[in-house]
């Protein structure tokens, strides 16, 4: 298992991480969070993604921006081609770049908790994909003031994005979601809420009026995971932020994150992360 993340290692090292045409495969798409901000930029395939409380059916030429802070997971069919573009970056990477307002400005595109959705039409994706392009050429090059390039490239395409969110209001544009859609938006609301309570399937059914075996298969089918693993991976994520930010003993962050034992969250946890808490706080992996 891949401990170490590439996108927290490299926001640690340079302050951004970014990847172009990505068109590579995992068995598995973990629920989890990073560091950072992400401009997200779905190419091709059949796939939606969670962020949050929301769910996102995306089409050819949907951006997505959000904290990577966030609990998130891509859900893409194996059936076709999955390709998508990435950038990741810390706030003070660029917070120097130009004017504390115009820095509020860009930031806020970022504010949704639930991320925000842009779609650009057919015309304008040639200039978008143009900028990951370059970004990731830049960035794989490290030539001679590489960095201050990277930075003007990323302005650039946030400026971009700005502009286009200003001028038509896209920004979380009113989509229809599908009824299953709808439902499980409700169910990742209360498991978001509820995720550090050891409730029953029974209680979910009776908060929110659904049928508990719809409940199970609903969530399966449009997130690609059960409800249980959802629950665990949520609480392996904040685990990972807790060890890193206190000092609170690993008992007591079991305890809070409703782990039955201490011994039950430390399997859980190495399952999940690859090591045992007291190891990962120990070096810190990351994400």
């Amino acid at each position: 298992m891949v401990i170490h993340t590439p996108t927290n290692l490299a926001l640690r090292k340079l302050g951004m991480y970014v990847r172009a045409d990505a068109d590579d495969w995992q068995y598995n798409w973990p629920v989890h969070t990073h560091e950072g901000l992400e401009v997200y930029y779905f190419i091709r395939g059949d796939a939606n993604y969670i962020i949050g409380d929301n769910i996102y059916d995306l089409s050819p030429g949907d951006m997505l921006l959000f904290r990577g802070s966030t609990i998130h997971r891509v859900n893409p069919s194996k059936d076709v081609p999955y390709v998508r573009s990435y950038v990741n970056f810390t706030e003070s990477f660029l917070q120097e770049q130009m004017s504390e307002n115009m820095f509020e400005k860009l930031m806020s595109l970022f504010e949704s908790p639930s991320g925000r959705l842009i779609r650009w039409s057919l015309e304008e994706r040639k200039e978008v994909e143009a900028y990951f392009r370059a970004l990731h050429r830049e960035n794989e090059r490290e030539s001679f003031g590489y960095e201050l390039i990277l930075k003007a490239l990323l302005v650039q395409l946030l400026v971009a994005i700005y502009r286009k969110a200003k001028r038509l209001h896209e920004i979380a544009p009113a989509v229809q979601p599908s009824h299953s859609q709808e439902n499980v938006r409700r169910i990742l609301q209360y498991v978001n809420q509820h995720f550090t309570e050891n409730f029953s399937l029974q209680e979910l059914s009776g908060a929110l009026h659904l049928n508990k075996y719809y409940i199970c298969h609903c969530f399966k089918e449009v997130t690609g995971y059960t409800i249980n693993n959802y629950i665990i991976s949520k609480r392996i994520e904040e685990a990972k932020k807790m060890l890193r930010t206190t000092d609170e003993p690993v008992g007591l962050i079991s305890e809070k994150l409703g782990f039955n034992t201490a011994v039950h969250f430390s399997r859980s946890f190495k399952k999940y992360a690859g090591v045992s808490p007291q190891s990962y706080r120990k070096k810190d992996f990351g994400a």
